[in-house]
């Protein structure tokens, strides 16, 4: 469902920003509110910092009249409204906020407030977006990852990483980023494009996808046999660098538009979850198999 959210309350956030910003000298304007399922971003622009002189007149009736003019406008500093970062969140009785200076294309800095109630985000909402059917067109690892927080979808093309690696603490969310970018790959992709190689030392997060057709092997559960796919897969990656170089290919799509034996070669993906307690208990075979299939 969409975040819900009162106008009302959006508006008086903004007006407490410029009022905050004002008390400390800070001239600056609302110009752009975007509310995101966590948070809402507020897009301010700096205002101007002014020099006047008073310059002293006489009416016809001889009265001294003092009249200001600007002498020079500069534009407020963005360092001024970083520095204002934890006054900002005391005016608005908020545990922490963040600040984007600037937001990347745009001539604004972001205030970032977390909302009061936090939204869910569909993973249908993000799939039937413009955004990830536009992405998809160009690769089929297009995976899901969210929301920004002015509420636009997040996305990333796996083939472009292609390593990525999910950390957070404790119920921030890793498995369910974990499930949401292999159900990405497994709606867009057939067996033959895109086959998975799973390894999960706690049994309890991968092993539901036992029954799938994309599995090279059963989901790995054993740290030793999750060693010997790692070498499998540092085999698999030599024989496939000489197959692309035999054809003159860089990439497995240049290779996929003309086979050399008319075989096209599926993508790989290797899901690793908690890997640092398989980094722990085999340190000194699985930190060298993991740097070269990193560097291949």
């Amino acid at each position: 469902t969409a975040t819900e959210f009162s106008r009302a309350d959006v508006d008086r956030k903004a007006a407490l920003i410029k009022e905050a910003l004002g008390s400390y000298g800070v001239e600056a304007s609302v110009v752009q509110i975007n509310v995101g399922p966590t948070v809402t971003q507020f897009g301010i622009e700096p205002g101007w910092d002014k020099k006047y002189r008073d310059i002293k007149e006489r009416d016809e009736n001889g009265n001294v009249k003092v009249r200001r003019e600007d002498v020079s406008r500069t534009r407020v500093k963005v360092e001024r409204i970083v520095s204002l970062s934890n006054d900002l969140a005391l005016a608005l009785a908020a545990p922490s906020l963040r600040i984007e200076a600037p937001v990347p294309g745009k001539s604004m800095v972001g205030i970032e407030v977390p909302n009061a109630a936090f939204g869910l985000v569909s993973m249908r909402e993000i799939g039937e977006s413009s955004a990830f059917q536009k992405l998809l067109a160009k690769s089929k690892l297009t995976v899901a990852l969210g929301k920004g927080a002015g509420g636009e979808p997040a996305l990333a093309d796996l083939a472009r990483m292609p390593h990525l690696l999910i950390a957070g603490a404790t119920g921030s969310g890793k498995t369910v980023c974990l499930n949401s970018i292999i159900a990405c790959l497994l709606m867009h992709n057939t067996p033959d494009e895109v086959q998975f190689l799973m390894v999960d030392p706690k049994r309890v997060e991968l092993v539901q996808y036992n029954m799938i057709p994309h599995l090279v092997s059963s989901v790995i559960v054993e740290s030793s046999k999750a060693i010997a796919a790692m070498r499998w897969l540092n085999a698999e990656m030599d024989e496939r660098y000489r197959k692309l170089a035999a054809v003159g290919a860089r990439n497995i799509d240049a290779y996929n538009k003309s086979p050399k034996d008319g075989r096209r070669l599926p993508y790989t993906v290797l899901v690793i979850d908690e890997l640092a307690d398989l980094m722990m208990a085999q340190a000194g075979e699985v930190e060298p198999l993991i740097c070269r299939l990193a560097q291949l």
